[in-house]
């Protein structure tokens, strides 16, 4: 599945078991997978691929602001359209075109499309219905701030995103006259954490290579991997491999953009066999996110940081007086597949377009404090330390500000259940999907770095894959 089929609205009877009466929603923040997109490289083009593919109207609709006169204070929007130019043979200019050789409505590789657009929107809208329609926590406009918080990565087809999720939510106020003052927060490359950052996290990107040659030494001589030689190995430059050309992460990406869009663009049809699809995700999945499964060090360095914010965010509410209820974070499929495997509850289906996390926080009136009876004892805990170290305080200080509030995450609108929450006492009596916030905080603080680019270069003279740390060790606390 590349293109997201949301599920329908919950029912009435759904909403009064998905969110009781006991329970007040405080904060919901939302990571979102950009949508639908062009493949980031031209491949396949002898196949009939073309290289630009003609997806994007709103290439006719761009505008930037300008500067009208020295001074800076008297400022306008240029309107225009974008044509895409490429060259001959001989280096002469040339315009590009689509099917049918227009030069119109070409989208960049990677661009978000009409149907990503499309796709997002009706992402807000849900969100719309759900938490201001139904639960009329949402407020009906955008004219308090600090009752927002929107951030994409610096990669436009996310920025993209978030202003159409922001678009659906609040459609009238979007078109308002004068429109509301709306602020998106972007972070620079090399402090984002918006994707598992590689680039700038030299640690990070040793521990990922050495995944990845264990992937090509797992999989390349792989029966899986002869199975899709024999269906797809005439379409490929050399043998079908982790490591080919292309790439099988790139097939993947050929495959998955594709079959989100028109028969303008599609691959021959062994591509889309149910079990070629299936090798594929299982393959590149194992390469890209075994790590995550394995290794705390991955987990702190590549998901840790940005999981860390979520629950600062959630503390802010809690202990620090902030206004915040609706928290956007326009991300990639990496950044919702690490999250997910970091948390345990991957499903190890590679992340559809718009795909989302929502992390709500609640608290509960008119019932008991749980009751930690299955945790292990320690003399540490005997002197009101042990587990609760994790919040710098001793377990009465922790129960003063945390006692009766709890996380809930749900996965394209389903509610999923963490481990580490699952014993008696982290998480609602009745309901393991409502985590404790103590738990929660418990389990994210092990996996968010304290200082993300200290550790980024660290043991930057260790090779191979780090001694394994399974998952479990660490959510099951």
């Amino acid at each position: 599945m590349s293109t997201l089929e949301p599920r329908p609205p919950y029912t009435e009877e759904e909403l009064k078991t998905l969110y009781p009466s006991n329970l007040q929603l405080k904060l919901v923040q939302v990571l979102f997978r950009h949508g639908e997109r062009t493949a980031v490289s031209a491949r396949f083009q002898e196949e009939g691929v073309p290289p630009f593919w003609p997806y994007c109207k709103s290439a006719a609709l761009f505008k930037s602001a300008v500067l009208n006169a020295p001074g800076n204070t008297d400022w306008s929007q240029l309107s225009y359209r974008r044509l895409i130019e490429t060259h001959g043979s001989k280096g002469e200019p040339l315009l590009a075109s689509g099917p049918g050789g227009s030069t119109e409505d070409l989208c960049q590789l990677g661009e978000l499309t009409d149907k990503g657009r499309e796709t997002t929107l009706a992402l807000g809208a849900r969100l719309k219905h759900l938490y201001m329609d139904q639960l009329n926590f949402l407020p009906k406009d955008l004219s308090n701030p600090a009752q927002f918080y929107f951030r994409a990565s610096p990669i436009v087809r996310c920025l993209t995103s978030l202003q159409q999720v922001v678009t659906g939510i609040y459609p009238s106020h979007i078109t308002a006259n004068p429109p509301p003052d709306i602020t998106i927060l972007s972070r620079p490359p090399s402090e984002e954490n918006l994707f598992p950052n590689e680039a700038n996290c030299r640690r990070f990107r040793i521990i990922s290579r050495a995944f990845a040659a264990l992937a090509i030494s797992t999989w390349n001589n792989h029966p899986d991997m002869q199975y899709l030689q024999s269906r797809i190995g005439k379409y490929v430059d050399g043998p079908v491999a982790v490591d080919g050309n292309p790439r099988l992460s790139g097939i993947i990406d050929s495959v998955n953009a594709t079959l989100a869009h028109g028969k303008e663009v599609r691959l021959p049809p062994e591509f889309y066999e149910p079990r070629v699809r299936e090798i594929l995700n299982r393959i590149n999945v194992d390469e890209w996110f075994r790590g995550y499964m394995q290794s705390s060090e991955v987990r702190r360095l590549g998901s840790g940081s940005l999981l860390g914010n979520f629950k600062d965010r959630m503390m802010d509410v809690v202990t620090g007086g902030s206004e915040l209820k609706l928290a956007l974070y326009g991300g990639h499929d990496t950044t919702v597949a690490a999250m997910l495997v970091s948390l345990g509850i991957f499903d190890g289906q590679w992340p559809p377009f718009s795909s989302n996390i929502a992390f709500e926080l609640f608290k509960g009136h008119g019932m008991p404090k749980p009751i930690l009876q299955d945790l292990p004892k320690t003399k540490e805990d005997e002197e009101g330390w042990g587990w609760w170290r994790w919040f710098g305080g001793r377990e009465k200080d922790v129960d003063k500000r945390l006692d009766g509030y709890y996380v809930r995450l749900k996965y394209n609108d389903n509610p999923v259940v963490l481990k580490g929450c699952r014993p008696k006492g982290r998480h609602l009596d009745g309901d393991e999907s409502f985590c404790t916030l103590a738990a929660f905080k418990s389990i994210v603080d092990k996996m968010a770095p304290q200082d993300w680019r200290h550790e980024c270069n660290s043991n930057l003279d260790k090779e191979g894959i780090p001694p394994v740390e399974l998952l479990e060790d660490e959510v099951d606390d």
